[in-house]
């Protein structure tokens, strides 16, 4: 409702319309900043406007709403001069009317009638909208109701599942196969595609990932047993496998199309199905992806409905929803901890990841040379959005030097003092401390360039010295981006101690690294260090996830009760099968 609706067609052309001023906003333009002064308030004649919080986890949607016409937008700062609590955007194309809190502080002087008709009309406003805010938090809650089109989706779902039941070992690693082979064949056009939604990251690194999530792991899980009896038959307790039923997958926007493949091809070997919720800024690539994926299915004559992307717009009450919907058998949580929490708190079996903030162990023993190329090639891969690349270089005092000398023979810029106190300000936000959105997955050059860094050659990576006492600033925290501080130690027992306190400031249970030579430091390292994944001598974003490593390949890293997930593995489709036993005795 409006206060345009009710007053007289006089007192509105001869009074209101003076005072309220016609804009357009183009889809996606700002509207309105969250912290901003409120000085005036917007009518929406046209349009859809989204409303975000601010969010500092680059994965977790901020979304939490959209508003119709016509209805106010940011009439709060009508009433009590606080700043703006939420951002607003336009959602598409928007036609509006600006109304002045100085015009409103003048109407209630001249036109009392009126100004008493708009305090009305927005009291009716705020109580509709508080009715809205109260069902999204019983819907958080209590699981409170769900949307038709969820319900389809998951009917839909609950059907191709039954249907696939019955389908060999063999045709199932038969249709994974021609799955990974199409997606890798698409390989550079879906990563382009990514780079130009999401604006984050590096084309030909996510050639790599896209080809590496979808025929690597393939290969890695082809021919294992994935359904029936799975022990010898001479054995007296038999393992039976089955399939947990459907999964809820969401998709973070640094990984889209690497996590959708891997998602469909370990969810489908255990004869699942699964649902797809794509960040919001991954949208358009993850629904391509996926009908790249349901494309195949219908050539193999599989259910199409074994993978669906969630198309409608998305925000937290969708997604919560599908973790909190009965049909739902298991979430698997890929994104922001806030989402993760999310997942693990619907009362729904789930499996989710947590933050990374790597630290890296640079001993006194260590090939600084092939340590400093192999820190600028893990990185800068991707422009560092891998969420278990490197963070935190911890280098012992006996070789920084040339450690860093090596760094920047391969690339890296290593601010000097009056550098890195330009560079902070520009670089993380003042009030979180973290990266600014608008960085993440940009590059070291970009992000160099902005903050008026300039060396003799391109910046591949920044490096920041920063001192053990800045552990609760910005720089011992996650970077989804080139970026890395630079710690120096006296020795090995101090590295090993800050490694410590790096984590448990954040990423504690994801992965941390070691360069040495001495297998007993090695073993210290591992012994000591409350990390899933602890890599000796290797690059981070490429260890992780298992290429080089040995470790499962995979796109869902836990972190165990370290991280508060359920698990240390690297996921893979054994996670999403239910194994029943079968003791016999004659």
């Amino acid at each position: 409702m409006s206060f345009l609706n009710i007053l007289k067609a006089d007192e509105l052309g001869g009074v209101l319309e003076k005072y309220l001023e016609p804009v357009q906003f183009p889809k996606n333009t700002c509207i309105m900043h969250q912290g901003d002064k409120g000085e005036g308030c917007y009518i929406i004649d046209e349009g859809t406007v989204r409303l975000e919080v601010r969010n500092t986890e680059t994965d977790t949607d901020s979304v939490i709403g959209f508003l119709e016409p016509i209805v106010f937008v940011g009439e709060f700062s009508l009433i009590d001069n606080k700043p703006r609590e939420a951002t607003a955007y336009a959602h598409t194309d928007v036609k509006a009317r600006y109304f002045s809190k100085q015009s409103y502080d003048e109407i209630c002087k001249k036109y009392p009638r009126i100004a008493l008709t708009i305090a009305t009309t927005m009291g009716q406003n705020l109580i509709e909208k508080l009715r809205v805010a109260n069902d999204k938090v019983a819907g958080y809650i209590f699981a409170g109701d769900v949307d038709q089109d969820t319900n389809e989706i998951v009917a839909r779902a609950t059907k191709a599942l039954k249907q696939f039941a019955s389908w060999t070992q063999e045709k199932v690693d038969a249709l994974l196969g021609e799955i990974a082979q199409a997606i890798a064949d698409n390989a550079e056009q879906l990563a382009a595609d990514t780079v130009a939604e999401t604006k984050m990251g590096i084309v030909a690194d996510k050639v790599t990932k896209i080809r590496f999530a979808s025929l690597d792991v393939c290969q890695a899980i082809s021919g294992r047993p994935a359904a029936g009896y799975l022990s010898d038959k001479e054995a007296r307790v038999h393992d039976i496998a089955c399939p947990v039923g459907v999964v809820f997958g969401l998709i973070p926007v640094t990984n889209p199309v690497s996590t959708i493949v891997f998602k469909t091809l370990i969810c489908l070997k255990g004869r699942n199905s699964l649902i797809l919720s794509c960040h919001r800024d991954a949208l358009g690539v993850g629904k391509k992806t996926c009908d790249i994926i349901r494309g195949v299915l219908e050539k193999h004559g599989a259910p199409v409905d074994l993978v669906q992307p969630v198309l409608k717009r998305s925000s937290r009450q969708k997604t919560v929803m599908f973790m909190n919907h009965p049909g739902v058998s298991m979430i698997l949580a890929t994104g922001g901890s806030s989402m993760v929490k999310a997942a693990y708190s619907s009362g729904t079996p789930a499996i989710g990841v947590g933050s990374g903030n790597a630290p890296v162990l640079i001993c006194g023993d260590a090939d600084s040379a092939k340590a400093a190329q192999n820190v600028i090639k893990s990185k800068s891969f991707d422009n560092g959005v891998i969420c278990g690349s490197e963070n935190n270089l911890v280098v012992v005092a006996k070789v920084r030097d040339e450690f860093i000398h090596h760094l920047e023979a391969n690339g890296a810029a290593v601010l000097t003092a009056d550098e890195k106190n330009r560079f902070t300000p520009m670089t993380f936000d003042v009030d979180t401390g973290t990266l600014k959105r608008e960085l993440v997955g940009k590059s070291a050059q970009h992000i160099a360039d902005r903050a008026g860094i300039r060396k003799d050659k391109d910046i591949r990576l920044i490096a920041v010295p920063v001192r053990a006492d800045e552990l609760k600033g910005p720089y011992a925290r996650e970077k989804l981006a080139p970026i890395l501080s630079l710690f120096t130690v006296e020795d090995e027992e101090a590295g090993l101690q800050l490694c410590k306190r790096i984590l448990e400031n954040q990423g504690l249970g994801h992965t941390a690294v070691i360069y040495t030579q001495n297998r007993e430091l090695m073993k210290k390292f591992g012994q000591e260090i409350d990390a899933s994944r602890l890599l000796v001598n290797v690059p981070a974003s490429y260890g992780c996830v298992g290429i080089g490593s040995g470790l499962t390949p995979s796109f869902t890293l836990g972190c165990g009760t370290f991280g508060h997930t359920s698990t240390t593995d690297n996921v893979t489709y054994t996670h999403l099968l239910n194994i029943k036993r079968l003791s016999q005795c004659f």
